[in-house]
């Protein structure tokens, strides 16, 4: 193997895997949030649903999810797997990058990297796969991946970023 200095290691293949990952960690907390949204009482107005959103927008991922683990309805071992969630999103947010990028830039290294954010990867999908039957048992709805469904939700889509002028919409 040649030294770390003689080989030249692609390392934004790391920032790639690492964006996909906290993507699907997002992605995963707007489903918890989903299942939070049961607690809107019918006849709430819109401005107080959105004053709850934002209040949990303002919340950590551990602080929200350490608020919902006492609900009764959780299937066995979901909620300890959904706090392991938490605390593998906390330790790749804070100390995944400063870890990987401290070791030497070797293709073994990187490729360990990678590997370990794969593996992650497939077990979010398996949470998420697991929460989302939880959500159906609770009768809330899960959209499907077919093209009506897709289409629905891209047209929600913002056009601007939250920080442009709401009025350039």
């Amino acid at each position: 193997m040649a030294e770390s200095g003689d080989e030249v290691v692609d390392q934004s293949v790391i920032y790639r895997a690492y964006g996909d990952v906290m993507h699907k960690f997002q992605v995963f907390e707007l489903a918890l949030w989903q299942l939070q949204s049961r607690g809107i009482r019918p006849g709430t107005t819109l401005d107080q649903a959105m004053q709850k959103v934002e209040a949990w927008n303002r919340t950590t991922f551990g602080q929200f999810m350490r608020g919902m683990r006492n609900q009764s309805d959780w299937p066995d071992g979901l909620v300890e797997r959904l706090l392991t969630a938490v605390d593998s999103r906390n330790y790749l947010a804070h100390h995944f990058l400063r870890e990987y990028f401290m070791v030497e830039p070797t293709e073994e290294n990187r490729d360990r990297a990678l590997q370990d954010l794969a593996e992650l990867f497939a077990w979010l999908d398996r949470l998420a796969s697991d929460l989302d039957e939880h959500l159906r048992t609770l009768c809330l709805e899960v959209p499907d991946d077919s093209d009506d469904e897709l289409a629905k939700i891209e047209a929600l889509r913002r056009k601007k970023f939250f920080y442009e002028d709401e009025g350039d919409d």
